[in-house]
């Protein structure tokens, strides 16, 4: 399985990259949109988990994107979803609140992968 995991705390990243790339397999990391637009436009991924806070790209339009590759997408946040991003496919195929655990991103993206949708705020 390969996973695209992005937000802005590089060290956090880091630490993230290691956890999941032990229960899940390789893991592609990026700090900010524009690295995601780059990633996205030469790789395939499983599963996306991106953080609200990513700089440089809105999150919905990273969003829209990774889901025009049908690459489910888990959203890490800490503002309320908006409603009216649901007819435009910008909503996360999943969401978990900020604080939240290792293991409750592990759940979620093993909901993900099952197709369930998944909002724990």
């Amino acid at each position: 399985m390969r996973i695209l995991f992005a937000a802005p705390d590089r060290d956090l990243l880091e630490c993230y990259k290691a956890i999941l790339e032990y229960d899940f397999g390789e893991t592609v990391t990026a700090f900010d949109g524009t690295q995601v637009i780059s990633i996205l436009s030469n790789e395939d991924f499983d599963a996306a988990v991106i953080d609200s806070d990513i700089p440089r790209v809105e999150y919905t339009k990273l969003i829209a994107k990774i889901h025009r590759k049908n690459i489910p997408v888990m959203l890490l946040t800490d503002r309320p979803l908006s409603a009216s991003f649901a007819g435009d496919g910008l909503l996360p195929d999943a969401c978990l609140s900020h604080p939240f655990t290792p293991a409750q991103i592990e759940g979620g993206l093993r909901d993900l992968m099952n197709k369930e949708r998944t909002f724990v705020i």
